[in-house]
Parts: C-alpha cells; sequence; structure tokens
C-alpha cells in the first residue's frame, strides 16, 4: 500500500492540540484558539494548518528535518515519504500523532505525484541529489507543489533554467540548494559578510569540514568516494584544523579532521577499479565511519565562506554541533514556503527566504554560533 495512516482512525488531533508558552510582545502567524482562560495563564492554543511531505526522511538530513517538523505547531500534518517504509512506520509513530508515513521509489514520477495532492510544501531530502532533485524537482512543478530541497551542489545551469521555467509556469516557487554547501555558505556571504558589487570576488573560498564520524548518511559517503583523488590544499582562511580537498561539485574545499583524513586516502585506493570501486569505498567509509572521529570537542560540522580582503580575509562561518542544521534549515524553508505567502516563481534563492535572524535562529536552535570575522592571510 502506498500511502498509510501511522496513527489509529479515532485519534482527535483537535484534542490534542500544543499548548506552547505566550511570547509578549510577538504576533502569532497561525490560528489561535479562543480560550480566554487559557490565554490568562500565558498559554495560546494552536491549530496546525500546514501540510508538508518530507522525501527521503529516513535519511540522515531526513530524520533531523522529521522531528524539527514534527515538533512545530503550524504543521497539523506530516508526511514521512521513504523507501524503507517500515523505518518510517517507526519514526512516525515516535514523533507525533499527527505523523503520517508513506512508501515510494521517488524516482519514479507516477509514485511521488500520487502524494503531492493538497500539500502545502515539499522538502526534499534524497540522495544523492545527482541522481534524484532534477526529477523531483520536476514532479513536483507538474502538481504545482512548492518545494524546497536540500542539494549536495548547484544544479547545472540547463537544468535550473528548465527547473526555473517549469516553476514558474506552475506558478509556485522551489528553493534547492537547502544545506550546508550549498545553502548556508550562501546565507553567509549575502548576510554575514559586507555587500559586494558584481558577486564574490576572484580567490573567495568555501568550505565545508565535518567529523564523518557524526555527519553524513550513505548518499553522503558516496559522494566522497566520487570526489578525484587530489593532494590536499592548504585550509581555508577561519576554518577548523584539519585537511582539505579541492571539490568540484560544489566547487569548494571539503576538510575532515586529520586521523580521519589518513584513513580516508587508504579506503580511497579503492575508486583506482573504477565505478565498482567507488562503491565499494563508499560502502567501506559508511561501515567505518565511528573509527574517522576528530578530536574531543571537534563540532559535527562548520561550513563557511573566506572572502579576500586586501592582504587579508573576511570570514564567516556556521558551527554545527552535532549534525541537525541541514535539516533543520530544510524544515524551516518548508515551513516559510508552507505558510502561502507570495514569495515569487520559479528558482529562489535560499537568502532570500532566510534572512539574517531567521539564520541566527536556526543556528542557536542546533546548538550552533555564527562567527564573523577578519584574518589574517
Amino acid at each position: 500500500m502506498l500511502y498509510q495512516l501511522s496513527y489509529p482512525p479515532e485519534t482527535d488531533l483537535k484534542s490534542a492540540l500544543l499548548k506552547i508558552p505566550k511570547h509578549p510582545g510577538r504576533v502569532n502567524a497561525i490560528r489561535t484558539r479562543g480560550d480566554s482562560a487559557a490565554r490568562m495563564h500565558g498559554i495560546v492554543w494552536y491549530d496546525g494548518a500546514m501540510k508538508i511531505a518530507l522525501l527521503g526522511a529516513m535519511g540522515f538530513v531526513g530524520r533531523a528535518a522529521a522531528r524539527d517538523l514534527a515538533a512545530r505547531p503550524e504543521v497539523r500534518e506530516l508526511i514521512l515519504v521513504d523507501y524503507d517504509v517500515r523505518q518510517a512506520k517507526r519514526l512516525a509513530k515516535a514523533l507525533s500523532p499527527k505523523c503520517r508515513y508513506a512508501m515510494a521509489d521517488v524516482g519514479r514520477p507516477l509514485e511521488l505525484e500520487r502524494l503531492l495532492g493538497g500539500l502545502d510544501a515539499v522538502a526534499n531530502a534524497v540522495g544523492p541529489c545527482t541522481e534524484y532533485e532534477k526529477g523531483i524537482l520536476m514532479t513536483c512543478a507538474g502538481a504545482g507543489t512548492a518545494v524546497v530541497s536540500v542539494g549536495d551542489g548547484p544544479l547545472p545551469e540547463p537544468d535550473r533554467r528548465e527547473v526555473h521555467e517549469a516553476f514558474r509556469r506552475a506558478g509556485v516557487p522551489v528553493v534547492p540548494g537547502c544545506g550546508l554547501l550549498p545553502g548556508w555558505t550562501e546565507i553567509l556571504s549575502t548576510h554575514f559578510l559586507r555587500p559586494r558589487h558584481g558577486g564574490p570576488p576572484a580567490g573567495t573560498r568555501r568550505f565545508l569540514f565535518c567529523a564523518p564520524d557524526r555527519f553524513g548518511g550513505y548518499a553522503f559517503f558516496r559522494r566522497m568516494a566520487r570526489m578525484p583523488r587530489r593532494d590536499p590544499a592548504p585550509p581555508p582562511a577561519g576554518a577548523p584544523a584539519g585537511v582539505y580537498f579541492e571539490t568540484e561539485e560544489p566547487p569548494g574545499l571539503f576538510g575532515v579532521p586529520g586521523g580521519a583524513a589518513a584513513l580516508y586516502r587508504r579506503i580511497g585506493r579503492l575508486r583506482a577499479f573504477g565505478a565498482v570501486g567507488r562503491e565499494f569505498t563508499g560502502v567501506f567509509l559508511f561501515w567505518l565511519r565511528r573509527s574517522l572521529r576528530g578530536e574531543a570537542g571537534t563540532p559535527a560540522a562548520v561550513a563557511g565562506v573566506a572572502v579576500p580582503a586586501g592582504d587579508a580575509f573576511e570570514t564567516a562561518s556556521v558551527t554545527d554541533p552535532d549534525g541537525r542544521l541541514a535539516g533543520v534549515t530544510l524544515a524551516r524553508a518548508a515551513l516559510l514556503l508552507a505558510e502561502g505567502r507570495d514569495r515569487g516563481k520559479g528558482v529562489l534563492g535560499l537568502p532570500g527566504l532566510i534572512g539574517r535572524e531567521d539564520a541566527e535562529a536556526i543556528a542557536a536552535s542546533c546548538g550552533g554560533a555564527i562567527a564573523a570575522e577578519r584574518t589574517g592571510s
């Protein structure tokens, strides 16, 4: 069965409305229940109205997004979609009565289309994005459904134009690149560094540092395995200590702790056996990820940008202590689209959806912090 309920039919969601402490001076963007007694005690009753589907709910990013969306009072119904329906069912029941689950092979448009009716937004956390993202976006455009997508690289320009035109005709927005790189690197460039006309100057470096024992799922390690073999590159300004490698998709620097880099290089020798060797490399990296840990206190991930400024660099970075930031960012972007405001049509940039204050709040909710500074060359 493609679509199933994860809570008993007799469950009365209206009687399970969430009680959230009232924040003085803050205007509610969602409907409130007219209960004067509750208001006297500082309680606002929220009646969530949003219906959101989360694709790839059982992946590394998807699980973090699911937990965040399930806890949001604005969400009336959350559909957890994954090919592993048993795990999706288990997660849905563990999170909230508002969660439902569905099995779908999102690589097959007809299976995905059946889930898109009546949705306010779709959050796509399916990976690898190079294999699935465009197809998912085009299916959502055909259904006229707004979507945010985590992305593990910018869409190729021909695909971007095609996707933009499809969503423009459908009259709804799409926001690709809602992860760390790309995603947070664009937020940092736009909202936390000095504005520059004509785009980033030559020599601008975007980077993603991660501790593989606490960051990334199988699709992420497959992506690591497919990176071309290169000699280590100098660490970018403002980045954590570690070993860095140049990447092409997305363009930037990818860093890991020193000890993890040694094992990564040894396992990476399997890539000499072509496509099969790269697949085995991804599998072994995923199996051995617990041994790829950094020193005590190393965050799960850090994303940042370093921009040349004379003989120094202006840097902005965000710290992700436990690996939740990409999932929470995807969830919050989906909520903003599901509000129903007219945010435009076609492809939108993440910094246009998430402003500086929103970014600071998202980072803080994950226990992280944003740092902007000027460093020596």
